[in-house]
């Protein structure tokens, strides 16, 4: 008998350890946190990448999330004069058309398949009023739905290892156009609130609720992007590349700090643009690792192909920029070129404004 009870107790001692070593979402302390109770590093219109007029970010999907990001901000739109596709694009496909949202989700769904202990969200912006249905249809022939998540408002989230182990690992919400026949998509705003996203000042950020406009949710988006005009337009807002390592540092950790002293809990969704920037050994990265009680270990960001070209002091990464000392490897867009682009776009659709979000 004494063998058969040191024999349990050794298998439940074995299960405890094996338990405790499981990382969720790159973190074993995060396996029993509510997924509501998690902070996850997030991107402005993740899709929008490289030397582009609606560049947001300097890497695609795939390399975000090697790096880390789990929560994706896609905008919805129907392509010119085609109604029977969804492409991840701004208010105009003129002027970014990154194809057909199915072929990020089948991307999507294969880092889901590799890597079977994270849980990622999508935020998704209906800019072209797509259809729920569409959505589902999309979802399903891409195989990602599989992976999508239903919750009840109101009901308490699961935590991230029993998201893990119900294989329902992807969180799915769009700001308009959900429909209660596709549960899993699910709208924001009775989730989640937003603090201002159209900021053009660096000691702008503030913690108020902006969408829905004071409307407090369980959980909230930080948006901590800078706009600013363009040269030849001042009714033109675009992303603020150069700023991104200051942006990112700091002035994010300090809005973060905050808003979780203002609203009495950290913030779920950390937006920023240029993901990969950051100095003084702070990126996004590493604010929601802090937000979230754990250690962030700095790695290469990034594919590693370029060196940023304006390089900041004491960067995250330590790769050395070519005008300063170790600034965060990445690829920023030549100015010249995005400027060339933005040109190029506004001539192909005939307007002057450009889509902030």
């Amino acid at each position: 008998m004494k063998i058969i009870i040191t024999t349990i107790f050794s298998i439940t001692l074995l299960s405890s350890i094996v338990s405790s070593q499981k990382a969720c979402n790159g973190y074993p302390e995060l396996c029993d946190k509510l997924y509501s109770n998690v902070a996850y590093a997030t991107t402005h219109n993740s899709y929008s990448y490289g030397n582009n007029v609606a560049a947001n970010q300097n890497y695609d999907i795939p390399t975000q999330l090697k790096d880390g990001i789990r929560g994706l901000m896609l905008d919805a739109n129907f392509p010119t004069n085609n109604t029977k596709e969804v492409d991840l694009c701004h208010s105009t496909c003129e002027l970014l058309d990154q194809g057909p949202a199915v072929d990020t989700l089948k991307q999507l769904g294969t880092w889901l398949d590799n890597n079977p202990n994270e849980v990622i969200t999508i935020l998704w912006e209906n800019a072209g009023k797509v259809p729920a249905s569409m959505f589902n249809d999309i979802y399903t022939q891409s195989g990602f739905v599989k992976y999508a998540h239903f919750q009840e408002v109101g009901q308490d989230w699961p935590t991230l290892n029993d998201m893990i182990n119900s294989g329902k690992r992807a969180v799915n919400f769009v700001d308009t156009g959900a429909d209660p026949s596709v549960q899993w998509l699910m709208p924001e705003y009775n989730y989640v609130f937003e603090t201002p996203f159209d900021n053009e000042n660096i000691n702008g950020f503030i913690c108020t609720v902006d969408r829905p406009k004071n409307q407090e949710r369980p959980m909230y988006v930080l948006n901590h992007f800078l706009y600013g005009k363009f040269a030849l337009s001042s009714s033109i807002d675009i992303p603020q590349p150069d700023q991104a390592n200051t942006t990112n540092a700091a002035s994010l950790a300090d809005h973060a700090k905050r808003c979780d002293q203002t609203f009495n809990r950290i913030p779920n969704f950390i937006t920023v643009d240029f993901y990969d920037q950051g100095s003084n050994g702070q990126n996004v990265l590493s604010v929601t690792a802090n937000l979230n009680g754990v250690q962030y270990v700095p790695k290469q960001l990034g594919d590693g192909s370029t060196n940023i070209s304006k390089g900041g002091t004491n960067g995250v990464n330590g790769a050395n920029g070519a005008n300063g000392a170790n600034g965060v490897n990445a690829a920023i867009p030549n100015n010249d070129l995005r400027s060339s682009n933005i040109l190029a776009g506004l001539a192909g659709v005939g307007t002057l404004a450009l889509f902030v979000l």
